[in-house]
């Protein structure tokens, strides 16, 4: 058997009857993780007695194979200890009621939360976006991103970012399905209580106690179940780190599936000047797909926001409506799938007359006489000709800029770091690679380290950007040629 005591993160392999004298011995002891090989009565009371003795005590979880009698009499002592014991599958978690998550004894339900927005580091080789946020003190924070919500112990960098559902992962999901987005999470400190993930359900009795949340670390993976579920989250409690993903019990082929909460994404393509057409790239996904990781993935396009939210059924058929009847949409119908890969694909194309300033869309579900489930509202598209064409051509231009006098860039820009700072700002430059430019000794020297980082179109544009807002003369002599 050995356990893993969140105080200290250690684990520790002992026998059941040193274990209280081990678990004694750690200094604010908050979470202690038991593999017990053969689960008897002895363990109940060595169980009760660990949760009367360790006062800051305020979770465990076992993994066991428990039988049902030994469960009932568990839950019922801890019960009038004030502890609560759930069981699921081969796992027993056990929370002190209304524990306390920090030394000032803020209630986690009654917490604030405070929305932050993340830094983001964007490597395109990799095609992911990496969030960053320090947590300056205890509480819960909200990304504006990704909705996640971090519950914190103190202080704390966390990095983040979404990751493909490798189908080989979920192999060992028997009879579960993904629900969410899958996000590698990590803590400089370890000092993460809980996370809130964001859920796309439309809440019932019933698939309520379906979720629970698939936690990958160290080529296996775990089954959490919630210690709560809300409208908008899932909670759980954490004692590591790594992968981490909503999951669903799969609905019997018998029953109708249920709706869920949906968005209609819009985004319309770069327009040519031999186009007489516009073409409108139409998305249904689920609602816990972060809208910017769609952006991201279409940056060349224009995003057209509008009312999004919609109720569809994974696994029916919907049809797009468009005005004015000269609009063409393809393909006539298709199946609303739940994805929640990094990968995102396009429901619907709409073509439609270079000229035409404003349409109508609206989503049909074929199988229930065309009922409105998005209804019909007007898109403007006017004034997004210009927009897309000089956005795209302008980044290109910009980068071309910077390749053309990489030379006379590095023996002539003085603003360095000033460029730095606000590029490290936007996460396009790390921590590493500004070091190494500050410390450099000259200007040239500074330079000459900076263009390894002025790698991707994206960069170099943003980099041309800012040296124009700090030196414009440069930047004139530079483009006249003199």
């Amino acid at each position: 058997m050995w356990s893993s005591f969140g105080a200290s993160n250690k684990k520790i392999m002992v026998e059941r009857s040193t274990l209280l004298e081990v678990l004694q011995s750690v200094s604010g002891l908050k979470k202690v993780h038991l593999h017990v090989e053969s689960w008897t009565e002895i363990w109940v009371s060595t169980i009760l007695s660990l949760t009367k003795t360790c006062s800051s005590l305020n979770e465990l979880r076992i993994n066991a194979s428990i039988p049902l009698a030994l469960t009932q009499l568990q839950r019922a002592s801890l019960k009038q200890k004030g502890w609560t014991l759930t069981v699921w599958r081969m796992s027993m978690f056990i929370e002190r009621d209304k524990k306390s998550l920090t030394e000032e004894g803020l209630k986690t339900g009654k917490r604030e939360k405070k929305v932050f927005s993340p830094d983001i580091t964007d490597d395109e080789s990799k095609d992911e976006n990496t969030h960053r946020f320090f947590s300056p003190h205890a509480g819960q924070f909200q990304c504006s991103l990704t909705n996640l919500v971090f519950v914190m112990e103190g202080k704390g960098e966390m990095l983040y970012k979404m990751v493909p559902w490798d189908p080989c992962r979920l192999d060992a999901l028997s009879q579960m399905e993904p629900a969410g987005p899958l996000y590698d999470i990590n803590c400089s400190k370890g000092s993460v209580l809980q996370l809130h993930l964001p859920h796309c359900e439309i809440l019932t009795e019933e698939n309520k106690e379906s979720l629970a949340v698939a936690h990958f670390t160290n080529g296996t993976v775990e089954i959490l179940q919630p210690l709560k579920v809300t409208e908008t989250h899932v909670i759980i409690s954490i004692t590591e780190l790594c992968w981490f993903g909503i999951i669903k019990k799969l609905k019997k082929k018998m029953f109708p599936g249920a709706p869920t909460c949906a968005q209609v994404l819009l985004f319309l393509r770069p327009i040519t000047v031999a186009q007489n057409q516009k073409i409108l790239n139409v998305y249904l996904l689920p609602g816990n797909v972060p809208l910017p990781e769609v952006q991201r993935q279409h940056q060349e396009k224009k995003y057209i926001e509008t009312s999004s939210i919609c109720h569809l059924i994974s696994g029916r058929k919907y049809t797009l409506s468009c005005h004015p009847d000269e609009c063409e949409v393809q393909p006539p119908d298709e199946v609303f799938e739940r994805k929640f890969g990094t990968n995102f694909h396009t429901t619907f194309e709409v073509f439609l007359d270079v000229k035409i300033e404003e349409i109508r869309l609206g989503l049909r579900d074929t199988t229930e006489e065309g009922k409105e489930v998005w209804k019909p509202r007007r898109i403007p598209l006017s004034d997004t000709f210009q927009d897309v064409q000089c956005s795209v051509d302008r980044r290109f231009t910009e980068s071309e800029y910077v390749d053309k006098h990489r030379h006379q860039l590095i023996q002539k820009v003085t603003s360095v770091m000033e460029i730095a700072d606000c590029l490290r700002s936007k996460g396009m430059i790390l921590g590493e690679m500004y070091n190494k430019v500050n410390t450099a000794e000259t200007r040239q020297k500074k330079m000459r380290i900076f263009f390894d980082v002025l790698e991707t179109t994206r960069v170099k544009a943003e980099f041309w950007k800012l040296l124009k807002e700090n030196e414009p003369h440069l930047v004139d002599e530079l483009e006249s040629g003199h």
